[in-house]
């Protein structure tokens, strides 16, 4: 049932520009259509206000509809009327019988004239239906009179908009519905339709979707409160906002929800008194609303603090044959008390790292592994799920029995369906002669050549996936007593019908295709590729009875999918020019006995692995293509290898750049360049390449243009911009047609830049997680040379293995810390290191305000502390400490300040008198101003269970220090710090007043 306020109007109905009709103080006579019944849909329930000025009368009328009763209730002072008067019964025959009046039940007129009638009313059949809509759209469908007939439908659409509705779109149409486009979210409009074959302008009134809020985020939290803040939608379109807040358990269900209306303009919104240990999150939609109608935007979701103890990433970081580990991430552990690890379902332990490991297990065994976030005693925060698996064992006694030439090894486990063995034989050189996988423990070796010897690597493998270590054993061929298989040679019965290759050529068939990038046989990696298999070609018939010198002719794919014909010539040698006998060849070539050899009807057949169809052997930019013996990388078409013109260990071989264009900022020079064939093929000719001014020639390979040029402004006209932070080398390649070319319309220029930091200091970023942390400090010499500084932990006195994990320590044991400046082999190598202050904190930040110093102005603060080398006479200082606890038990980080001397300073510390040591927060005051550098180490877990050795508690130092930098005279040597440390609060204060 839908309401609406209709009328109907001569061609003179309010046509004077003082007469008007309103609606709620909107103006809709741009709505009224003369000659039709007009009809617009309103809110029930809601106070409707009717105003019509017509005739030099202002009448207003207030009107509201109960749809559970159909009654309207009006007020005004013109007294409405349920008859009609003989002007409107003559309007009314406007309609036909079978068309809907849209005000035809309850009909109540607010006004009739001889030309103008006012009514409103209901009716059940209203024939206009809003199908749906969006931020942007309305579709809308209605009720055709007569389907017997192609007829055009008329639709338009209305804006509110200052106070009146504007039409901003009319069209035609045959189909009984359309489709708004185009319009602004959270806005009301008017869609009206006049029906092919009636007389009525029936009329929807309506709003669009709204959009949704803009960036809903947590801003804030604690363990009682949590503040989220919103934007506004982009057409800052709205009524209200909407929050739904969903408590979840530990598993992500909801299992409650709450809703709340936030009708002020602060879009914020914060939720406190929060019980501990409560999981939320929040999701916020932009309402919208007109009269009784509210429209809801998509909703848009918060993750709220549930986020923060969530398990990531769980996963299983490494594995052995009876133990796997696993590995987890959260965001925040202040909210979580333990971890409780699962194995089989049966509770292993519970920890607070983000690591663990389960042992005693067989192996090649999968298991499912859980483990839970817990949030004081028993609250579950998060719970996550993973498969686990332990390794092979590995074989043992693995021997050559000889009188049979059978390998022999002994299983880890007997009789496990699991395992398979994984075998490489090889020759004492290293050239693998066979490999593969067995299922049973004895592998015969025929064909063994007596005396000489061999090596085999046998290991076990799991499900296919996983391997131990091999066990290798080497040994020598003997003669056995039984008959040796070898593959006998297969005459070609016919072949000059048989080889197809001017009856002069071999064909070899590899069991793969070739990339599509080296279908084009002019293409690089095409020719680097054909060089490969050249030269394992002839190394294949290196022991020819003649010497051979091979000729790759061309790849090609045979009729079987997935395969390649390798089509070659052998030629005498010396000649180069006689083709050697193909016969000869194939027998020569089948009585090798390689395991990866088969020669059938004259076709040499190689039945080695693909190497590149196991896993990615090569770098995004490049291809991996199989070849006889192992595998090549090449670049991609339009990628160009620049390797030998990269100054880099690490660099990959190939090193595949779009182009060819590189660029390389080292210390003393800069590098570039462009491939060749690229600067060619968008000129169509020859070009000519001039770097900067001119002054430095360009470099030219036979792929690349490249340059190599010093970073000094002078050299090679390199522009040259400098501000107060960086320095900033920028080369030009020009690139034109060559003189000849009179008509010349596009240049073309390559820039290169590098931007050097003017202060050269390297931060190691030291992150708030369980990580061993060992952070290394760069700074620089005269803007050319990088130092280092680093603190390591090792293990014991003998500073042979130091420590890479999170280390977990009692009160017993004793640490032993190196720092260490590298100076990489420079001309400052006789600068002196000299470690002026040490302290520890409970986390990985070195400006902590709880910290605990046991070393300071170069003086130890710790009875345990003892010096193991002499402090500022070398380039590295090394003492040990008695390992002891903070106040709040966390995991301890280890901090040193340090400083650099020249070869004509003093380094060592004199003496380190009683009196210095009760003046100590003095000498550390007057040390402000100066520069030094931080080098950190750390996590160390103290296991608490130890209580043999009393711990240290620091009871003679509690201090107050002050350390932002120190200065060092030696060739102008600044060392930046790696973070400024502040004011080194009190430790036990209650102490230091004893």
């Amino acid at each position: 049932m839908s309401f609406s306020v209709c009328w109907v109007g001569k061609e003179d109905a309010l046509i004077r520009p003082n007469e008007n009709l309103w609606l709620n103080g909107t103006s809709i006579k741009s709505i009224i259509k003369a000659g039709s019944v007009v009809s617009l849909t309103v809110s029930p329930v809601v106070e409707n206000r009717l105003t019509l000025h017509h005739d030099g009368l202002i009448q207003r009328w207030t009107f509201s509809i109960s749809p559970r009763t159909k009654r309207i209730k009006i007020t005004g002072r013109q007294k409405p009327s349920e008859l009609q008067t003989n002007a409107t019964k003559s309007l009314m025959k406007l309609l036909n019988p079978t068309e809907v009046f849209a005000c035809e039940g309850g009909t109540t007129f607010l006004h009739q004239d001889e030309n103008f009638f006012l009514a409103v009313g209901h009716t059940f059949h209203f024939p206009v239906k809003l199908e749906s809509r969006s931020p942007s759209s309305l579709l809308v469908s209605w009720v055709e009179s007569n389907l017997d007939y192609l007829d055009f439908h008329t639709v338009t659409l209305f804006y509110r908009e200052l106070g009146s509705y504007s039409q901003v779109f009319v069209d035609s149409t045959t189909l009984n519905h359309h489709r708004f486009t185009a319009l602004d979210a959270c806005s009301h409009y008017v869609v009206c339709v006049e029906i092919a074959g009636t007389r009525s302008f029936t009329c929807l009134s309506t709003i669009t979707d709204p959009e949704i809020p803009k960036h809903f985020e947590v801003t804030s939290w604690n363990s009682s409160s949590i503040t989220l803040s919103w934007d506004c939608p982009e057409n800052l379109k709205y009524s209200l906002f909407f929050l739904t807040i969903f408590y979840l358990n530990g598993t992500g269900q909801t299992i409650e929800e709450a809703e709340m209306w936030l009708t002020d303009d602060r879009l914020t919104f914060t939720l406190s008194d929060l019980p501990p240990c409560i999981r939320l999150e929040f999701g916020l939609q932009t309402v919208c609303q007109a009269g009784l109608e509210s429209r809801y935007s998509r909703m848009v979701l918060s993750d709220g603090n549930s986020d923060y103890s969530n398990i990531y990433s769980l996963h299983q970081s490494s594995f052995g044959p009876s133990s796997y580990t696993l590995s987890w991430e959260v965001k925040n552990t202040s909210s979580i008390s333990m971890f409780r690890v699962y194995h089989q379902g049966v509770l292993q332990g519970t920890t607070l790292l983000t690591k663990y490991s389960v042992g005693g297990l067989l192996p090649c065994q999968k298991y499912q592994a859980k483990v839970e976030a817990l949030c004081g005693e028993k609250v579950l925060m998060s719970v996550k799920e993973v498969t686990t698996h332990t390794g092979p064992r590995g074989v043992s006694e693995l021997w050559y029995r000889s009188n049979d030439s059978t390998a022999v090894w002994r299983p880890s486990v007997p009789n496990q369906p699991a395992v398979a063995y994984i075998y490489e034989l090889s020759q004492e050189n290293g050239l693998t002669i066979e490999s593969s996988r067995v299922s049973n423990t004895e592998l015969p070796l025929p064909g063994l050549v007596p005396g000489k010897s061999y090596i085999l690597n046998v290991w076990e493998e799991c499900d296919g996936q996983w391997e131990s270590l091999p066990i290798q054993l080497s040994f020598e061929g003997a003669n056995s007593s039984f008959e040796i298989q070898v593959r006998a040679v297969e005459p070609p019965q016919n072949l000059e019908l048989q080889l197809d290759f001017d009856n002069v050529g071999l064909t070899m068939v590899v069991p793969w295709s070739l990339p599509e990038d080296l279908q084009d046989d002019l293409s690089e990696s095409r020719i680097k590729v054909k060089q490969v298999f050249q030269n394992e070609l002839q190394e294949l018939l290196k022991d020819f009875d003649q010497p051979v010198h091979i000729e790759l002719d061309s790849f090609k794919p045979t009729a079987e999918p997935g395969k390649t014909e390798v089509l070659f010539r052998s030629f005498d040698a010396k000649s180069k020019e006689d083709i050697l006998p193909i016969d000869d060849q194939l027998v020569y070539i089948n009585s090798l006995n390689s395991p990866n050899i088969n020669v059938r009807n004259g076709v040499i057949y190689w039945e080695g692995p693909d190497m590149c169809s196991k896993q990615s052997l090569c770098s995004p930019d490049s291809l991996c293509v199989s070849t006889l013996e192992s595998y090549v990388c090449v670049c991609h078409r339009g990628h160009y290898d620049v390797s030998a013109f990269v100054d880099s260990a690490a660099a990959p071989r190939p090193l595949c750049r779009d182009k060819g264009l590189f660029n390389q900022c080292l210390d003393k020079v800069m590098t570039g360049g462009i491939a060749k064939s690229y600067v060619t093929s968008l000129f169509g000719g020859s070009v000519e390449v001039k770097l900067n001014d001119g002054q430095c020639s360009v470099n030219e390979s036979e792929l690349l243009y490249y340059f190599s040029t010093s970073q000094h402004p002078s050299v090679c006209g390199a522009e040259y911009e400098v501000n107060n932070t960086h320095i900033l080398v920028q080369n030009t390649l020009t690139v034109s047609l060559t003189k000849e070319h009179t008509i010349t319309r596009r240049d073309l220029k390559i820039v290169w830049k590098c931007i050097y930091p003017r202060h050269y200091v390297r931060n190691a970023q030291v992150f708030a997680n369980m990580e061993w942390l060992s952070s290394l400090t760069m700074v620089e010499l005269n803007s050319s040379l990088q130092l280092g500084l680093i603190m390591t932990l090792f293990r014991d006195e003998s500073y042979i293995s130091s420590y890479s994990d999170v280390v977990e320590l009692g009160f017993e044991d004793t640490l032993f810390f190196q720092v260490a400046l590298q100076t990489n082999g420079s001309f400052a190598s006789d600068v002196l290191l000299q470690v002026v202050s040490c302290w520890a904190t409970e986390s990985p930040d070195p400006e902590d305000t709880i910290q605990a110093t046991f070393l300071q102005e170069g003086c130890p603060l710790d009875h345990t502390f003892h010096w193991l080398s002499v402090n500022g006479e070398a380039q590295r200082s090394r003492f040990s400490i008695q390992m002891f606890r903070m106040p709040q038990g966390l995991p301890l980080y280890f901090h040193c300040l340090t400083n650099i001397c020249g070869h004509d300073e003093t380094c060592t510390k004199q003496n380190c008198s009683s009196h210095q040591r009760s003046r100590r927060s003095v000498s550390q005051m007057e040390g402000k101003g100066k520069q030094a550098a931080v080098v950190s180490a750390g996590p160390l877990t103290v296991n608490m269970r130890v209580k043999s050795v009393r711990p240290s508690h620091w009871t003679e130092h509690t201090n107050m220090i002050v350390i932002v930098v120190t200065s060092v005279s030696f060739l102008g040597l600044t060392v930046l710090s790696l973070c400024a440390v502040k004011a080194v609060l009190k430790y036990y204060e209650q102490l230091q007043l004893e």
